[in-house]
């Protein structure tokens, strides 16, 4: 019987934080780890329209949200933190993002919350980059154990302009340091809701967010849920590449490799039930085309990641040549659909199933 240990000690916990972060972005880099044709974005055709009545330069792609006008509606969802292998490629993307004026998830901030050290990484990168906007990012099994004044201390320290709650079962379940205890998990960000001042995103890590999930955040004063579905890395496959072989939590993990809601059907659930915050969207986008169907089927901003680690690792100039490209490619996809602005491409069914 496979158990786990629960526990509030988060060094005792983090041993190996940093091969596990180090083993983290190996992982998100090999094939094996993704799932990019189970999006569900293959079977979305958007809507040609040979005739639009406007020109390409009316087209216009920026977007308003958490208070911030941003230059498009693709943000660069949360990969990695806390760890030197990481410092690097946070560095090359807080420097195209704040160049570029798109928002930044940042990895997890687990580390912060035993290591004080931690928190330098963002203070001297905010330094150096003044006008960058972060969104912090914590796991709801951290959240639980901590106090409000722990969560405001992270949250100062990078002087987020949000914070993104990810909700990751899954992983945690075959992580072999994993610690799978989210009860009090509703309970918990309905009072962060209530009580922090800022911006708040619940998200899953690639495994989508179902209507039961959704229901149960209804009465949560959040900003927005991101479905983060099935379709691009998957965080069960990173971890049982990371077991060994003859652990027994392997052969358990090869069970879960498809595991999860796509990011369409996961988008579509949601924007049905006539939720009271905003439908944000990612996994498995890989082109401006993905996110231009991303937001037809009604989400307000569409995340990116693993075609961005991939970026910064050639450094900033090929981080800000793949947005501009993402850019370019929504600006036509919206021209060829016969659409100006992204609350057009919302109001407007300008989509179909294709073979239906």
């Amino acid at each position: 019987m496979i158990e786990t240990k629960k526990t509030s000690n988060f060094k005792v916990d983090d041993i190996n934080f940093e091969k596990r972060k180090k083993d983290h972005i190996e992982y998100s880099l090999d094939p094996n780890s993704q799932w990019e044709y189970i999006s569900g974005l293959a079977n979305i055709q958007l809507l040609h329209d040979a005739l639009p009545e406007l020109d390409f330069s009316e087209i216009e792609i920026g977007e308003t949200s958490l208070g911030y006008n941003w230059n498009c509606p693709i943000f660069v969802s949360s990969m990695t933190a806390g760890n030197k292998e990481g410092e690097r490629i946070n560095e090359v993307i807080t420097d195209a993002c704040s160049s570029k004026n798109w928002l930044m998830g940042v990895g997890s901030q687990r580390k912060e919350l035993f290591d004080s050290e931690a928190a330098q990484e963002w203070k001297k990168l905010k330094i150096s980059y003044p006008k960058i906007k972060w969104a912090a990012n914590l796991g709801i099994t951290q959240l639980i154990q901590i106090d409000i004044m722990q969560v405001e201390k992270l949250l100062d320290n990078l002087e987020a302009v949000a914070l993104f709650i990810h909700l990751n079962p899954l992983q945690e379940s075959l992580q072999l340091e994993g610690t799978p205890h989210f009860r009090g998990g509703v309970e918990k960000i309905i009072t962060l809701t209530e009580r922090l001042k800022i911006p708040i995103i619940v998200k899953e890590v690639g495994c989508g967010i179902s209507e039961v999930t959704a229901m149960k955040l209804r009465t949560a004063k959040l900003t927005a849920i991101d479905v983060s579905g099935l379709g691009g890395t998957h965080w069960g496959r990173i971890e049982n590449l990371r077991t060994p072989t003859t652990h027994e939590l392997y052969s358990v993990g090869q069970n879960f490799k498809d595991w999860g809601i796509d990011t369409v059907e996961s988008l579509l659930c949601l924007s049905q039930l006539n939720l009271p915050f905003e439908l944000w969207a990612s996994g498995g986008v890989r082109s401006g085309v993905d996110v231009a169907k991303l937001i037809a089927l009604g989400a307000k901003m569409v995340g990116v990641a693993q075609p961005f680690l991939k970026a910064s690792l050639k450094g900033v100039d090929s981080v800000i040549e793949l947005m501009n490209q993402f850019e370019s490619e929504l600006k036509i996809a919206m021209f060829c659909t016969g659409i100006k602005n992204t609350n057009d491409l919302r109001a407007r069914k300008v989509w179909k199933w294709k073979n239906k």
